[in-house]
């Protein structure tokens, strides 16, 4: 039972009809016994799911992502609840009949307040990211609902924040997944003022780390590029109530300063819990890929579909030969946000790791249907970079300008791009103008920020916000080359 129901365990539990008002399922369920889940870091999970025939709800066992929240808690004492896939069409009796939206979320907030009981424990509402709220995932927690309210409290005073949205949006970074590295003394911090005009915030969530502290992080986490401990130039981070980048400053020479937070990144005051967690950091050899609200706004702006169609039948070309040639098998490991597998492909061979190419490159093409089976645009731009967007703290840039040092395939060196331009852009984009031509330059003060993407603190308008709207607070902007999309139409 241990391993073999871990990884194949799912029973359906009941029909959903709209008059349920409790949930509760005995021992007949047979789940693994909380210790079992606890050292596997497994959660259960429950689903509400819309077929043709009518809405089941069905329990399994799924991976515990960490974040601050269920820092500290047992595995078995959570509970995911999703309604992903929640669109009631048929009554209690199983005829045709489309729940109301009242309906659909009156049956959602009931069973939300009320909560569910598992093997005679009650499961009450905790808290969600907001990219589960996205996905209309959230987590349930076993005990009392005054007690979870003490537990989120204990994380930051929450009190002043009158708008319902806005306080919920402040918890949900508490749900956000990342991995807590370590405790650090809150005067070890220090808060900086932001780069500002009358309108806008040129150090929108971007702050300071010291390379020493860098250096630490990275034996923590124990971050490996082609089996060499380096250091990553920028940290997506979480600690108290502060939410967004950190990228290394080497003028930070004393050793009693760990951060520098800018005003702009504290989103909420007060907290008893000093866990530092990182959510993700720059990375090489991420790849760009062009969706359908990029191509519509490319060839708004003047390339011709011709040059587009010609993208996309290089692209899939370059997906029949990613299983048979080492180059493109890795950059297409790297595309799919497999690094360890594309660290094994250059440490060992190909046909170490074919099989799982195979399953990825099927795995993608599937990608470009929708949910509805409807053609999706994905595009891979091999002359392109995923990269983090952040500020340049020493001011050497004009506006116009960007900094852009990369890691380069052949060579696994950073280089820097110089005399080009480069179109930047990020998700989601839907006005001509959220695609920005920014000009290329080299300066020593920016040489030590690798695999991220500069951007100027002067100007009029700070250039992530006159994409979408940005900031830099983890967006990840996609940097690729004009001239990849063809010569004659730079």
């Amino acid at each position: 039972m241990d391993r073999i129901n871990i990884t194949t365990y799912e029973k359906r539990l009941q029909s959903v009809a709209l008059s349920d008002s409790e949930w509760k399922y005995g021992r007949d369920l047979k789940l693994p016994e909380p210790n079992v889940l606890d050292r596997h870091s497994l959660i259960t999970a429950i689903s509400l799911v819309s077929a043709a025939t009518g809405s089941n709800i069905s329990i399994r066992l799924q991976k515990l992502n960490p974040n601050r929240a269920t820092q500290g808690l047992k595995p078995s004492d959570l509970l995911s609840v999703s309604f992903s896939s929640f669109r009631p069409s048929h009554d209690e009796k199983g005829e045709p009949t489309r729940w109301t939206t009242k309906e659909t979320t009156g049956y959602i907030t009931r069973l939300l307040r009320t909560g569910v009981e598992i093997h005679d424990i009650r499961y009450n509402f905790y808290g969600y990211s907001n990219s589960q709220l996205k996905s209309r995932t959230t987590l349930l927690l076993a005990a009392p609902k005054d007690v979870i309210t003490q537990r989120i409290e204990s994380f930051g005073d929450f009190s002043k924040m009158k708008t319902v949205a806005k306080k919920a949006k402040r918890i949900g970074l508490l749900f956000s997944s990342a991995e807590a590295v370590m405790t650090v003394d809150p005067a070890r911090c220090e808060d900086v003022p932001d780069v500002e005009n009358d309108n806008y915030i040129f150090t929108d969530g971007c702050g300071l780390i010291s390379p020493r502290f860098a250096q630490e992080l990275s034996r923590r986490l124990r971050i490996c590029f082609r089996a060499k401990r380096y250091s990553p130039s920028v940290f997506q981070i979480r600690y108290k109530g502060y939410k967004g980048v950190l990228t290394i400053d080497p003028t930070m020479k004393d050793p009693r300063v760990l951060m520098k937070f800018r005003k702009s990144m504290k989103k909420f005051t007060g907290g008893d819990d000093n866990s530092f967690s990182i959510v993700e950091y720059a990375k090489p050899y991420v790849y760009g890929h062009l969706n359908d609200e990029v191509v519509i706004l490319l060839n708004s702006l003047g390339i011709s579909a011709e040059t587009l169609l010609r993208k996309q039948k290089e692209h899939f070309a370059f997906l029949e030969l990613a299983p048979k040639d080492p180059l493109a098998a890795f950059r297409f490991l790297c595309h799919v946000n497999k690094p360890d597998l594309a660290e094994k492909l250059l440490l060992e061979s190909i046909d170490a790791v074919k099989p799982e190419i195979l399953k990825l490159v099927k795995a993608e093409k599937g990608k470009m249907l929708s949910k509805r089976d409807t053609q999706k645009c994905r595009i891979l731009v091999p002359k392109s970079r995923l990269l983090f967007g952040v500020c340049d703290a020493w001011g050497v840039l004009k506006p116009g300008e960007c900094h852009v040092k990369v890691t380069t395939d052949l060579r696994g060196e950073p280089q820097t791009l110089i005399n080009a331009h480069v179109l930047v852009t990020r998700n989601p984009c839907l006005h001509p103008g959220d695609l920005q031509k920014l000009k290329v330059v080299e300066h020593p003060a920016l040489a030590h920020l690798v695999d991220c993407i500069v951007f100027p603190i002067k100007g009029k308008r700070p250039s992530a916000d006159m994409m979408s709207g940005g900031d830099l607070d983890g967006d990840t902007c996609k940097s690729s080359l004009i001239l990849t999309l063809g010569d004659s139409e730079n």
